[in-house]
């Protein structure tokens, strides 16, 4: 589709959405204030436990960009927005550690599950999650999996400041460069998208108590990563993002990888779960002692 065209659709659905937005956020910010009043059980639970007001808040944040964007995940940024959907199954194995989860555990029962794979695969291949020490380039990201089947790559671009996302790039085939570049630009775009879309919340915001000026404040905070992820991930060459990917491989390539001084760990899946019954949370290589809780801004 041309560019002109995409910056139309932008410049009409975008308002529109935005108004929604901010209709939907009324009648949220109402519920936040039934679930929390001063005579409700969860507002008195907030005044006992103030760490609680967080999770309220989230709860209330994920209602609003259910209502807006559907089901779908405005974080699950997989790029597959015109697929159909698929029929939702149960999956049998996470891949990656759970939040809370001691980064060190999980690294060591991540090395007993491979030598446990080793025995159960009989020379079978199976899915791997592969975590890296670093954020990696793409090209870097390629000679680490030079002749293997990548089937996804996880991309975050990093910031000291920002809550920035978790971009999974789907990648067929064996030409890891070459799909990393395309699918880290396609995701620029969608960055772009949700900056925009922040941005115009923020505009038609008049906050006028504290809570409606923390609720103005998070749609910048949002906004602002959305942008810094759009304009890094649209030079994708130069953006060392790269921290985690999703293999097809038999035991022997697994095993290799734990000898490549950038590899972290090397998950393994039991060898007969197929791609769609996996569940996958990549180890971020700033995640060193536990995995954070998710929060507003997935980082707890």
């Amino acid at each position: 589709m041309p560019k002109s065209t995409l910056q139309g659709l932008d410049d009409s659905w975008l308002p529109r959405l935005a108004g929604r937005v901010h209709r939907l956020h009324d009648a949220v910010r109402q519920a936040i204030r039934a679930v929390g009043g001063p005579a409700s059980p969860s507002g008195q639970a907030v005044r006992a436990e103030p760490a609680l007001a967080g999770s309220i808040a989230a709860v209330a944040v994920a209602a609003l960009l259910v209502a807006v964007f559907g089901t779908h995940d405005p974080y699950d940024h997989d790029g597959s927005l015109t697929s159909p959907p698929s029929p939702t199954i149960q999956p049998q194995q996470t891949l990656g550690p759970q939040p809370g989860t001691s980064v060190a555990a999980y690294l060591t029962a991540a090395a007993f599950d491979l030598r446990h794979f080793a025995e159960v695969s009989r020379g079978q291949p199976g899915y791997a999650l592969v975590s890296l020490r670093r954020y990696l380039t793409p090209a870097e990201a390629a000679q680490v999996f030079t002749g293997m089947s990548v089937t996804r790559a996880f991309v975050r671009v990093p910031s000291p400041t920002l809550f920035t996302s978790v971009y999974p790039v789907n990648v067929l085939g064996n030409n890891v460069l070459s799909n990393l570049l395309l699918g880290m630009a396609s995701q620029s775009r969608f960055a772009g998208l949700n900056a925009k879309t922040y941005a115009q919340i923020v505009a038609g915001f008049n906050p006028h108590t504290d809570r409606e000026k923390r609720e103005k404040q998070l749609y910048e905070k949002l906004a602002a990563a959305a942008k810094f992820e759009s304009v890094a991930l649209d030079n994708p060459s130069a953006c060392a993002c790269v921290f985690a990917v999703l293999v097809r491989a038999d035991y022997l390539h697994l095993a290799g990888l734990v000898s490549v001084p950038d590899v972290r760990a090397v998950d393994p899946a039991a060898p007969s779960v197929p791609l769609d019954q996996l569940s996958v949370l990549p180890l971020r290589p700033d995640f060193t002692t536990v995995v954070p809780r998710p929060g507003v801004f997935g980082v707890g």
